[in-house]
């Protein structure tokens, strides 16, 4: 575990030194990883997921984004991730 602890160290000290964009960028990247962890589980145990849908991830498509339209997609990936996790733990039990 201490190898972890000092990869996920070093991960952030990287991290700092990044531009509020890619900050941005890589919070999203994050979230849509767990999401595919998941998905990938599912997929694994022959789960079927649905996923929410919201317009708001399609904002972050132009350059010029802004901070509100970064925090309504992260908020979206993050509840897809809670709503997949929740219907994957709930066929586990």
């Amino acid at each position: 575990m201490e190898e972890v602890n000092q990869a996920f160290k070093e991960y952030m000290e990287v991290y700092k030194t990044l531009s509020i964009p890619e900050k941005r960028d890589e919070i999203i990247n994050s979230t849509k990883e767990l999401i595919v962890v998941f998905e990938q589980l599912a997929q694994q145990d022959h789960i079927p997921l649905e996923f929410l849908k919201s317009r708001e991830i399609n904002d972050l498509e132009g350059k010029n984004t802004s901070e509100d339209d970064f925090l309504e997609a992260e908020l979206v990936y993050l509840e897809v991730a809670k709503n997949i996790i929740g219907q994957y733990l709930e066929q586990k039990i």
